[in-house]
């Protein structure tokens, strides 16, 4: 066996660098918690060549004296805790005191730093791990750390360091959070010369979202903040519909600290259960508070993972803030209208002359009018026009101008006498009687309260005032209710409907006056009869028929024609194994099965039922059970802007 030998302290320093210093990012992550710590309320990042060149950290913290900032390039040497006893409620994000030494064994550092208390600051140059120099200067209060050249006495280390487009991005990924955790400090990162991320620093965590992830997320997030027990869980969710392939966009903190947890993931993700669509994850901004004696911080090196003393509660915490915000949500998305495009000005030799029956066409002729038009196997005369301008458009219109022929809008009562020479029978103007039989009868825009006879008690009510207008491509329900137009998918509608029904056991069994003789298969039917009682919360009773089966009963919502289809699904599911986490699968079966379709005829009464339901369980009816969305909005004052009555 080769002898046993102690290592050289500058060999001990390099290991023990690549254990907290692996790329550029760990080394501003460091230094910016530490500027953090220090109570800076300005922090600026600056890089070059992805930080392989050049990382400077700026900030306006307590800096520190000269004393002091020669400790700090010691290993082990940290302001942040004092005995063993501080292991146990860490409250701040640094406290090993190895990041400073790590990072100078590894680089080149020059640090200029200063109190307020001090006229003068101090400025070191320190190399792989030794002081090189000290001197006073004058320098703004806080703290200014330069690293050059790191890595650049561990080749083997930095080749394997990424393109520097790569190492600047995970840099940005790091500031990105640390900004969302203290949105009351302003982060500035620099890549090259160019800003990266500036962020505003005066609390609003809206508005540092919006400065990191963009407008979209900070529009479709939900506000949390909610208290069980000892933990607080606040900060933003998004809604149902604005989802990711993976969980880049899920952030949560720790009394302040990032951490990466997948027992916060999975409490957030359940909350979103039969909310979003297969195969996409929520987003969050989300902090977790709780006693620093029910957490563990010091088990990983950077610091990214924690142990908690009860998971389970934790877990608990974050669902019910996210099913809290989840609540208070409606569901509706706001339609954006693009902005229309400004006309362009016509040109006289882009402009034609169109007879008079292509511009006024007729819908319902009161009667036969014999216009000057020219048959289709004529060539078309040549008709003398004129030009004017009039606000930026050239118009042409017949110099000799043919008489208007009577015609009749849609909805419209009075008619237009034609203004010619020659005299036609002119049609009579109804007398004000007459004009007030044939008026369309005033509806208001209130509940609908459909009934037969003015004398039947209604078939449903409800308080929200709204007016359907009607329906489009036999699947949108229309509905005018106060300021807006809302777009209902009565499909979706329908089976978010007849899901919750089935969850809370109220749809009933329905027996069959002829029983169907199921037979599927014999290990199908096998399958089917052992997990019969399974099969009975949903509303099949099944009974054993020789080698077939019997269907007795199913379920009230569904037709007996797709009772068949329906057993073979579950089948097919049950025999991969039985599982009470499947009951929302089948409850999605049976949903959809059971709801209108799209595309189908629906009655008035139908259309108007579901509507008035919708409105009175709108916090339960936002999402049908795959995720997909029930209502979309155009809001009146979109409309408006399209008209040009609003800018």
């Amino acid at each position: 066996m080769s002898e046993i030998r102690l290592l050289d302290s500058s060999v001990i320093n390099l290991i023990a660098a690549g254990e907290v210093v692996d790329r550029p990012a760990s080394a501003v992550k460091e230094m910016v918690e530490n500027a953090i710590d220090a109570g800076a309320k300005h922090v600026t990042v600056e890089l070059r060549r992805g930080g392989l060149e050049m990382i400077r950290i700026t900030d306006d913290g307590s800096g520190m004296t000269a004393e002091n900032a020669r400790r700090a390039f010691l290993k082990h040497a940290t302001s942040k805790i004092a005995s063993e006893e501080d292991l146990n409620h860490i409250a701040t994000l640094g406290f090993r005191g190895e990041a400073l030494a790590a990072i100078s064994a590894v680089s080149k550092i020059t640090l200029t730093t200063k109190t307020a208390e001090n006229i003068t600051g101090t400025r070191f140059e320190v190399s792989e791990g030794e002081i090189l120099s000290e001197e006073e200067c004058g320098c703004p209060d806080g703290s200014s750390f330069t690293v050059q050249n790191l890595f650049f006495n561990t080749p083997a280390r930095l080749k394997f360091m990424k393109s520097e487009p790569a190492e600047a991005g995970a840099v940005q990924s790091v500031v990105e959070r640390l900004a969302l955790s203290h949105p009351q400090i302003s982060f500035r990162l620099s890549v090259n010369g160019s800003d990266r991320l500036h962020t505003p620093g005066n609390g609003s965590l809206t508005q540092t979202v919006f400065s990191v992830f963009g407008k979209e997320f900070a529009e479709m997030s939900l506000p949390v903040d909610i208290t069980l027990g000892e933990i607080r869980v606040h900060g933003l969710v998004g809604k149902p519909i604005y989802s990711k392939a993976n969980r880049s966009r899920q952030v949560f903190f720790l009394n302040g600290r990032y951490i990466r947890s997948p027992i916060l993931m999975n409490g957030l993700e359940n909350a979103y259960h039969n909310k979003m669509l297969i195969g996409r994850v929520p987003v969050c901004v989300l902090f977790v508070e709780m006693p620093l004696s029910q957490v563990d911080v010091n088990v990983h090196p950077s610091k990214l993972e924690v142990k908690f003393a009860d998971e389970n509660a934790v877990s608990y915490a974050v669902r019910k803030a996210a099913e809290a915000a989840l609540a208070a949500d409606n569901g509706i998305v706001e339609m954006k209208m693009p902005e229309t495009v400004a006309p362009v000005k016509a040109t006289v030799s882009a402009v034609k002359s169109v007879p008079y029956q292509k511009v006024f066409p007729i819908e319902k002729p009161v009667k036969e009018t014999k216009l000057n038009a020219q048959a289709p196997n004529k060539p078309e005369k040549t008709i003398k026009t004129e030009t004017t301008e009039k606000a930026g458009w050239i118009i042409t219109k017949p110099a000799n101008p043919r008489p208007v022929p009577s015609f009749v809008l849609k909805d419209v009562a009075p008619h237009i006498v034609p203004t010619e020479t020659k005299k036609e029978p002119s049609v009579p103007t109804p007398s004000p009687v007459q004009k007030k039989e044939i008026e369309p009868p005033k509806v208001e825009c209130i509940s609908p309260l459909i009934k037969s006879h003015k004398d039947e008690p209604a078939l449903f009510e409800t308080e929200k005032p709204f007016r359907i207008i009607g329906e489009s491509f036999d699947c949108y329900i229309l509905v005018e209710k106060e300021e807006e137009i809302l777009f209902i998918d009565k499909h979706a509608l329908h089976e978010r409907m007849n899901f919750e029904r089935l969850r809370k056991s109220e749809v009933p069994s329905q027996s069959l006056l002829q029983p169907i003789v199921l037979n599927i298969g014999i290990d199908e039917n096998r399958i089917l009869s052992e997990n019969a009682d399974f099969l009975s919360r949903f509303g099949f009773i099944l009974e054993s028929f020789g080698e077939d089966l019997l269907i007795r009963e199913i379920p009230a919502l569904i037709d007996p024609e797709q009772a068949e289809p329906l057993l073979q699904q579950f089948a097919d599911s049950l025999a991969v194994g039985r599982s009470d986490s499947m009951l929302d699968q089948y409850y999605y079966d049976l949903a959809c099965k059971a709801s209108i379709r799209s595309g189908s005829k629906t009655t008035s009464i139908e259309l108007a039922q579901l509507v008035a339901e919708y409105f009175r369980r709108e916090t339960e009816l936002q999402y049908c059970p795959h995720g997909r969305p029930i209502v979309f909005s155009l809001t009146k004052k979109s409309i408006e802007k399209q008209f040009k009555r609003l800018k």
